[in-house]
């Protein structure tokens, strides 16, 4: 390569590449927590009760707080307060106390939860197009460069 500026483009094409295909992996496995609901969920928020913690040799995942309808009613009104750990505790984002989430529960058994991202994050979907867009430009720079290099 004789020129400079393909060396920096080609740089920049391997960390966009990285970047959109660790980020695709990410919001993918986000996606895939609503198959452990295994039920259409009804979409709701709710905040971090108590965070991630260990004491001694044990581990207490995290509980999530929410409002639903009791267990077996889920044409009742969502008045009662939920405090579970949800299915995904390994949940893409972090999950510190107090922090609002938002979750879908079973409308069969509310107590079945899994958290679908923090408030303030994006949505997985949202985040699976923009990293595949990082993924496909970083791919596309890098063969332009390589194209550019053989000319």
């Amino acid at each position: 390569m004789h020129e400079p500026w393909l060396t920096v483009s080609l740089l920049f094409a391997a960390l966009w590449t990285l970047i959109g295909a660790h980020g695709t992996r990410a919001a993918l496995r986000a996606r895939r927590s609503l198959n452990l609901l295994g039920a259409p969920g009804i979409r709701t928020t709710g905040e971090v009760a108590n965070a991630a913690r260990r004491v001694g040799a044990s581990y207490h995942p995290p509980q999530i707080r929410y409002q639903a309808p009791p267990v077996g009613h889920p044409d009742a009104p969502p008045d009662r307060t939920y405090r579970q750990v949800p299915l995904n505790p390994d949940a893409p984002n972090a999950l510190h106390r107090g922090t609002p989430v938002i979750l879908h529960y079973d409308p069969t058994d509310p107590r079945r939860t899994v958290v679908i991202r923090t408030a303030k994050a994006y949505s997985p979907t949202t985040n699976l197009v923009w990293c595949v867009g990082f993924m496909v430009a970083g791919v596309g720079l890098g063969l332009g460069v390589g194209v550019c290099s053989l000319l």
